[in-house]
């Protein structure tokens, strides 16, 4: 598993699609709905696909890792590989997909 947490302090990139959770939905859905809506698959059909995203990171850590709490460090951001993507979450819920194949920025 390849996941990382840094600071997210770096622009958007032209290689680099966005989609925002909404506010009621958890990080691991987002992170389907928008491999979902980047792959035209229904998001049931995802893990068939790419297999479960437990695969990559574990889900429910990446629904808890950015919950408000007094240690919580403004600009986090957790980055995996999932679906032939490189995916970047940060706290304000922030899905950034990029192309693992595209070059490196």
């Amino acid at each position: 598993m390849e996941s990382e947490a840094t600071l997210c302090e770096s622009p958007l990139r032209n290689d680099c699609n966005t989609y925002q959770a909404q506010p009621a939905q958890s990080l691991s859905e987002a992170v389907i709905e928008a491999i979902a809506a980047e792959t035209g698959l229904a998001a049931l059909e995802v893990a068939d696909e790419y297999g479960p995203l437990y695969d990559a990171i574990d889900p429910s850590a990446l629904d808890s890792l950015f919950q408000p709490t007094e240690t919580s460090q403004p600009g986090s951001c957790v980055t995996f590989a999932y679906a032939g993507y490189r995916v970047r979450v940060d706290q304000t819920g922030r899905v950034d997909l990029r192309d693992k194949h595209a070059g490196s920025h």
